[in-house]
């Protein structure tokens, strides 16, 4: 986990990169801050020569990257997708060991994951056509098609939401919800 101020000086940095003609109180807004702190840390940023200011007027700046802060930001970019991605990659394989460890308890039985087309769903999508998983994914649009052609006792579904877990286990589906196994 980065410090604080880090986290902080990267918003700035990603902020003025995208609005050159910002204002410290919009940084402020931005980042959750009170200008105070924005000050201090403008100042910190054009000390460690990340940022340079140009005086318009006698109340008024703009700011800008420097090489250094563009190289900064950079890093700090590449090093948040790592760490994401690494993440990720961990929650893969999480998940990968639980879709094992429901076929050897349910050896009758398919896997299916069930929800809706979001980031989660994607993330399966990739692992089931990777063949990471032998399952299958049925998005939540595909419900009806999805409950009549599949007997009860023939799935057990993998679902990451609770309103998915709640409504098919009402039905009589065997349900786990990804979420709650993965934390």
């Amino acid at each position: 986990m980065l410090p604080e101020s880090t986290t902080k000086e990267f918003s700035i940095l990603s902020y003025l990169d995208q609005n050159s003609d910002a204002t410290q109180r919009q940084l402020s807004e931005h980042v959750g801050v009170s200008l105070g702190t924005i000050n201090i840390l403008l100042k910190r940023m054009v000390k460690k020569g990340l940022l340079k200011f140009e005086r318009l007027q006698p109340n008024s700046v703009k700011y800008f990257l420097t090489p250094a802060g563009i190289a900064n930001k950079l890093e700090r970019t590449y090093g948040y997708i790592v760490r994401t991605y690494r993440e990720l990659m961990a929650y893969q394989q999480m998940i990968v060991s639980l879709v094992h460890t429901l076929q050897k308890k349910y050896p009758k039985r398919r896997i299916c994951f069930y929800g809706p087309k979001d980031e989660m769903y994607f993330i399966i999508e990739g692992m089931v056509n990777s063949s990471l998983v032998e399952a299958e994914i049925s998005p939540e649009d595909s419900e009806q098609n999805f409950l009549h052609d599949v007997s009860k006792n023939e799935i057990v579904v993998l679902v990451w939401r609770t309103e998915d877990e709640e409504k098919l286990a009402h039905r009589g589906y065997t349900c786990e919800n990804l979420l709650k196994v993965l934390a």
